[in-house]
């Protein structure tokens, strides 16, 4: 039955071109041909290429009305190029003859055109120029289409607060007139404007009523532009179901619009993002591939960005070189679109059409601009390229001096462990043989043995004292140095400085370490009688000064290892500072100096 209603209907159409190809050109005529936009564009071309053959080469009021025709035709079809061409011609013939109506209705439909086509500062040209040719005029019909394609320019520009008023008012003067399409158009662009200004509740209301308006009507293009704002609406809300279910009854409905118009492209390119979101790449993939290989198709959504969308599809199947080409496909594209800054243009306009001024200042943008910003580009470019080198090249060499700060720590440690195991052996190893034997002798002497043990205990815990790491428990470097200095039986006398110095738990240890081998060393193979401990600050450097009054000491006279010079040279190096040794006025003076 389908089938054979179907071919009725084909005769039909046809027999209804062949009579319209036999008449002369009528106002009933161009009327008949404009019911076939929508229904059959291809048919609606087909007549008006005949009826313009049958007119003068001048420009007549039946010729504006079928170039516009034509063009709105070839829209539907998708073929924007050959629309805005159309409707240019009509305009330039409306205002030879002259026909103000016709000039502003033309203009509306190039106005879209041109917006679709992604040329906004051309669209607000058109809007600008019928809104003047309109002032004073009774025309709600043409008011309501201008003021609803401003709103929806606004909005693609994401000025969403500024869009519902235009949009409001175009809803408003749509009431006015007897055009379902137009009232359709307007109340689903103030759906759109208030869902994306934050009205939720409010849009998804307009939206239900005006597609049941259009479902009642039976005007497949809009029930279709209208399922696109309601999907994307429902999506942003989280309403999963909603989105499945307005897409089925898309794609059940999608056959009855040509392939190529912005109805059928707009859906289509709304429910392949909702199915990228949902994870079901393949079907939004399909999608996407049905949209490219359309030969007259022209995506509503820029070119760069439906090749990134399609790059995130082959992403979730996991197809990464596939991934990689879209990628590189949508920065290709993206680079040669030369892009206008109209933000400044649509503000200008929108003060201009609030106080009622004739006319909207469009900057047009220049070659030379586009150079510069291209240059400003590749020099933004190259410096990222360098900072995340610099980045890596820090990274790699912080962590090779963590290492080697980690390799100096463990060899201090084992150093520390050879000089303590070697006096343990020589020092109190000894001393208990000496006391082992005068007990073992019957001329023990009482006080020498009570001075000896006395003598191995203070040996025993300084060694355990050296052993043990410093523990801070909230006490700064300098209060630990100056408890060391309380302990020393006042061989070390402590200078604290004047500012406080800060600094982390490892260079603290670091420092003190060092304090410590140095002032043993003084103790066992020195002849100093005191030392005198100072700890400043001068700017970024942290500087350590340990000075006592022994023999005359040079570093490069003292044997291998002598007085645990290997094992301070780690800490220091440790530290990333410079030691230095000096003997001056009978003082022998250590210094420390690093920067923090």
């Amino acid at each position: 039955m389908d089938r054979v209603r179907i071919f009725l209907s084909s005769i039909a159409l046809f027999a209804t071109v062949f009579a319209c190809l036999s008449q002369p050109i009528s106002e009933e005529m161009i009327e008949k041909i404009d019911s076939y936009v929508n229904s059959a564009p291809d048919s609606a071309i087909i007549l008006c290429d005949d009826a313009l053959k049958q007119l003068p080469s001048k420009p007549t009021t039946a010729k504006v009305s079928l170039l516009t025709i034509r063009g709105n035709a070839y829209f539907t079809l998708g073929d924007y190029p050959a629309a805005i061409s159309d409707f240019n011609y009509a305009v330039k013939s409306a205002e030879e003859i002259p026909d103000t109506m016709a000039c502003v209705n033309a203009l509306s439909d190039l106005g879209v055109a041109y917006r679709v086509s992604q040329q906004p500062d051309s669209a607000l040209i058109c809007y600008n120029r019928a809104l003047a040719m309109l002032e004073g005029r009774d025309a709600p019909d043409l008011e309501a289409n201008i003021l609803t394609s401003i709103a929806v320019l606004f909005a693609n520009q994401g000025r969403f607060e500024e869009a519902v008023p235009f949009a409001e008012k175009g809803l408003e003067k749509a009431r006015l007139t007897d055009d379902i399409e137009t009232q359709i158009y307007a109340a689903s662009s103030l759906g759109s404007a208030l869902f994306l200004a934050g009205d939720h509740v409010r849009s998804l209301e307009t939206q239900r009523r005006i597609v049941s308006v259009a479902e009642q009507k039976g005007i497949p293009r809009y029930i279709l532009k209208t399922y696109a704002s309601i999907i994307a609406m429902h999506k942003r809300l989280g309403n999963t179901d909603s989105v499945s279910s307005y897409i089925d009854r898309g794609r059940a409905l999608i056959n009855k619009v040509p392939e190529a118009s912005i109805e059928s492209i707009g859906f289509m390119e709304q429910s392949f993002v909702v199915l990228t979101s949902m994870g079901r790449y393949r079907e939004s993939l399909d999608i996407q591939m049905k949209i490219l290989d359309m030969q007259d198709s022209r995506p509503f959504m820029p070119l760069d960005r439906l090749w990134q969308r399609i790059a995130m599809n082959y992403k979730g199947l996991g197809d990464i070189e596939r991934m990689n080409d879209a990628y590189l496909k949508s920065i290709a594209i993206s680079d040669s679109i030369h892009q206008s800054d109209i933000n400044e243009q649509i503000s200008d306009f929108n003060v201009r059409y609030q106080t009622a001024e004739k006319e909207l200042a469009i900057a047009n943008l220049q070659a030379e601009k586009s150079r510069q910003r291209t240059i400003i580009v590749i020099i933004v470019s190259i410096l990222l390229i360098g900072t995340v080198f610099l980045f890596f090249y820090l990274r790699s060499r912080r962590r090779k001096i963590e290492l080697e700060n980690i390799r100096a720590r463990l060899d201090g440690i084992e150093q520390e462990r050879g000089r303590l195991a070697h006096e343990l052996h020589d020092g109190v190893c000894n001393d208990l043989l000496g006391i082992e034997l005068m007990l073992a002798s019957d001329r023990s002497d009482n006080n020498e043995l009570t001075e000896m043990v006395r003598t191995t205990r203070n040996e025993v815990r300084s060694i355990s004292h050296e052993l043990l790491p410093p523990h801070f428990n909230g006490l700064s470097l300098s209060q630990l140095i100056a408890a060391y200095a309380m302990k020393s039986d006042g061989f070390v006398n402590y200078i604290p400085s004047d500012s406080p110095v800060s600094l982390d738990s490892e260079k603290s240890i670091n420092l003190y370490r060092i304090i410590q081998e140095w002032i043993s060393n003084l103790h066992r193979h020195s002849s100093a009688t005191s030392a005198t401990i100072s700890l400043t600050r001068r700017d970024n450097a942290i500087i350590l000064e340990i000075t006592d009054d022994g023999q005359a000491f040079s570093p490069s006279s003292a044997p291998t290892g002598g007085l645990g010079l290997e094992n301070i040279n780690r800490r220091v190096k440790a530290l990333c500072g410079t030691l230095s040794i000096d003997s001056k006025n009978a003082h022998n003076t250590l210094s420390v100096r690093f920067f923090i």
